[in-house]
């Protein structure tokens, strides 16, 4: 029998995305496969709906919104205590080819030393345009880049190849693997604990393959809006938690003069354009909380003041 695969999606108030994501599943050519749904503190009933509707589908319900990295924790110890000898985080925005699961597989029973695998990815709006094709990772600064993103698919990017992470968007784990990385860090929320996985599984010596045979569709940050306060605040903390985890000791003389530009450019910007306070406050903030490492309850005080319903 083939390898069971166990795929994870986080709902929060996306019901009509959650489901076509569902949908898609449901028409995968791979035979062994369960879909784990976690809710994820909906406050709509988003979760029960979509459960009434796919009752095969493994359903649990939390409480309260634990970030894309909490609810996804939860969904994958869910999945290997079910047997799952594969776990794969899916995005719930997406759509899926049918033939998405076989590659991945087959890829990794033929190297060991894979960490995670991502497929390529679409923009759904733009069916042939590129959103992922492997990325690239500066631990100095943070930041990471998505070559090819925005370009129509002309084959120029289908070769097998390694990268520096792989987007929560979609990420395909070996059992095994996960139980030697371990879980997403929860204390990071949402962004950039998709790059932290991937950076401590290559210290561990595995790489992180962008594998193009696997393909899927992504409607794009449908559970966040770009520039909101939330957003604002967990993007400036966890650029400083990131450095804190993963850049070298006694170099922060050589990050200082690009964190000083980048949050100062993004004050000044709000300040002109969007005229919002509580988007300043929520970068500041970000700011302060990532220098003085508060993600425990001080933290999430400070994330509730800015997040919304729909954030994820």
């Amino acid at each position: 029998m083939p390898p069971k695969v166990s795929i994870i999606l986080v709902n929060l108030n996306q019901e009509r995305h959650t489901r076509e994501c569902i949908q898609s599943l449901q028409k995968l050519s791979y035979p062994t496969v369960e879909i784990i749904l976690i809710d994820n503190g909906s406050i709509d009933g988003s979760g029960a709906r979509i459960h009434e509707e796919f009752p095969s589908v493994l359903y649990k319900r939390l409480e309260t919104n634990t970030g894309f990295a909490g609810g996804n924790n939860v969904g994958i110890q869910a999945a290997l205590a079910h047997g799952a000898e594969y776990v794969m985080l899916l995005n719930n925005d997406t759509v899926v080819d049918p033939g998405c699961i076989q590659p991945l597989v087959d890829f990794d029973l033929a190297n060991p030393d894979i960490g995670t695998q991502c497929g390529k990815i679409y923009f759904f709006s733009e069916a042939n345009k590129i959103w992922f094709a492997g990325g690239s990772y500066s631990v100095e600064r943070a930041s990471s880049r998505h070559p090819g993103m925005h370009e129509p698919d002309n084959g120029q990017y289908d070769k097998v190849d390694e990268t520096d992470f792989a987007t929560g968007c979609m990420m395909f784990i070996r059992r095994s693997v996960l139980e030697k990385v371990g879980l997403l860090d929860d204390s990071l929320f949402a962004y950039f604990e998709d790059t932290d996985w991937c950076l401590r599984a290559r210290k561990l010596g595995y790489r992180i393959i962008y594998n193009p045979r696997s393909k899927i569709w992504h409607k794009i940050s449908v559970t966040s809006k770009i520039d909101s306060p939330a957003y604002l605040y967990l993007l400036m903390r966890n650029k400083i938690l990131m450095v804190r985890k993963h850049g070298r000791p006694g170099l922060w003389p050589v990050y200082l003069p690009y964190f000083v530009y980048f949050y100062s450019r993004h004050i000044l910007r709000m300040a002109l354009k969007h005229r919002s306070a509580l988007g300043t406050r929520a970068i500041i903030t970000g700011l302060v909380d990532g220098l003085s490492h508060r993600t425990s309850n001080h933290g999430k005080g400070h994330l509730a003041r800015f997040a919304s319903p729909g954030m994820a």
